[in-house]
């Protein structure tokens, strides 16, 4: 079985400890602090990818700390492909 890194320092600017299999991980999308004014000044957010908004695959415990502390800009996409988010 593969070990995979989790990516939530991606958001966070500090590589995450975990890494495991594919199966713990989540897709999670998050809106760049940089972008979200000009985001909310248009009426919206818009909609991946064209929005900014960057797509990573996590450990399920980071997506639920990431999404819990910034709900608005932060989400799982439950229904993404993980292998999709992954580095080559």
């Amino acid at each position: 079985m593969e070990k995979i890194q989790c990516q939530c320092g991606e958001w966070t600017g500090e590589m995450c400890a975990w890494s495991g299999p594919a199966s713990e991980m989540v897709v999670v999308e998050y809106m760049p602090a940089p972008l979200r004014a000009s985001h909310t000044a248009a009426g919206g957010r818009g909609a991946w990818p064209h929005n900014g908004s960057i797509r990573v695959a996590v450990e399920r415990g980071c997506a639920d700390l990431a999404v819990a502390a910034d709900p608005e800009w932060t989400r799982i996409i439950e229904d993404a492909r993980v292998s999709d988010y992954l580095p080559a």
